[in-house]
């Protein structure tokens, strides 16, 4: 048995020491993303930088671990997100730590952190994305994990033989209902050799306009490596109720792709994905091509190009297509340093 804590690596280039106890750490570590992305639609074009980051989202994480003896560990993570261009949070709400900000106890038989951190769905599905949760404003996998963070959360994982597990329970804080804004949810995954398996079910209580209403989120996925070629893909399906007489209202997403490393600091990466609304009768299809050059261990120069097309609803409503195109084409490249 060993401690699974089934977060995305950071890498660090420093750590400072604490003098309190000599096998005591806090280590600063992040990445900074800076790209340029053109669009068009048929009915315009544009040229962007998402400052937010392309390749990956921009972040600052404080990282503590104190060693406590017999493979015990007392840990925190505190994960920020930013604007490159404006120095901004990346969020509007004026959350400080909105990626992260949890502690915990790591043993031989798992850890158990307390706090504000990634869903099950997000952790789970990490390793089934062709570009692991790469591309996050271009893929639409990012937002779908049902929620990607939840607050107040108390998650354990662990790691038995080949098997990851992992399991949370998120109290909801509404005042005079204990029910409303829960989540409940379980993540089991199997790794062995070239094969890896997941899959993924949370419950929670959202609020969709002035009631909160049950939402239900199951997800699966696997992975198969091959040296340095790598398969991987995944279906999610996320059910969220509606006052009556309105109907629920489904979300589904499949996707599958290939990434391939020609020389330890390529990596070339195809994937297809689609978005599907069988409530409301609309569906996106989108296709990525990926190239990414190491300069060093820390520093990538990247680019892509995708192709979007919209159907039904995804056309009709503006909420889901401002301009009501019926396909897009986009390009971007851009650097990405990791410290």
């Amino acid at each position: 048995m060993k401690t699974n804590r089934w977060r995305p690596c950071v890498l660090a280039i420093g750590t400072i020491a604490c003098a309190a106890h000599a096998q005591s750490s806090v280590t600063l570590a992040g990445n900074v993303d800076g790209g340029v992305r053109y669009i068009s639609n048929g009915k315009g074009s544009v040229t962007t930088m998402n400052s937010n980051g392309l390749f990956t989202a921009n972040r600052l994480d404080f990282l503590g671990q104190e060693d406590l003896g017999g493979n015990w560990n007392a840990h925190f993570q505190l994960e920020t997100g930013f604007n490159t261009g404006t120095g901004a949070l990346d969020n509007t709400t004026g959350l400080l730590f909105n990626r992260m900000s949890f502690v915990g106890i790591g043993s031989p038989y798992g850890s158990l952190d307390l706090g504000r951190q990634y869903t099950l769905g997000h952790d789970v599905l990490h390793d089934f994305d062709p570009f692991y949760f790469g591309y996050p404003s271009i893929i639409p996998l990012t937002p779908a994990v049902d929620g990607t963070h939840f607050s107040n959360d108390i998650k354990y994982s662990g790691v038995w033989g080949p098997f990851h597990v992992g399991a949370e329970e998120a109290p909801g804080g509404v005042a005079g209902d204990f029910n409303a804004g829960t989540a409940h949810g379980v993540g089991l995954q199997y790794k062995a050799g070239f094969f890896n398996i997941g899959g993924t079910y949370i419950h929670r209580t959202v609020l969709v306009g002035t009631a909160y209403q049950p939402d239900d989120y199951v997800a699966f996925g696997s992975e198969l490596k091959f040296g340095t070629l790598r398969f991987a893909g995944g279906y999610m399906n996320e059910t969220t109720d509606n006052a009556a007489p309105a109907t629920a209202a489904r979300t589904e997403n499949y996707w599958g792709g290939v990434t391939y490393n020609p020389t330890y600091d390529v990596n070339l990466g195809a994937g297809y994905y689609v978005t599907n609304l069988p409530t409301s009768k609309g569906r996106k299809n989108l296709g990525i091509l990926s190239a990414v050059y190491l300069l060093s261990k820390r520093t990538r120069l990247y680019a892509e190009s995708d192709y979007t097309t919209y159907h039904g609803s995804y056309i009709s409503n503006a909420a889901l297509n401002a301009a009501h195109a019926s396909h897009q084409l986009a390009f971007s490249v851009g650097i990405n340093q990791l410290f």
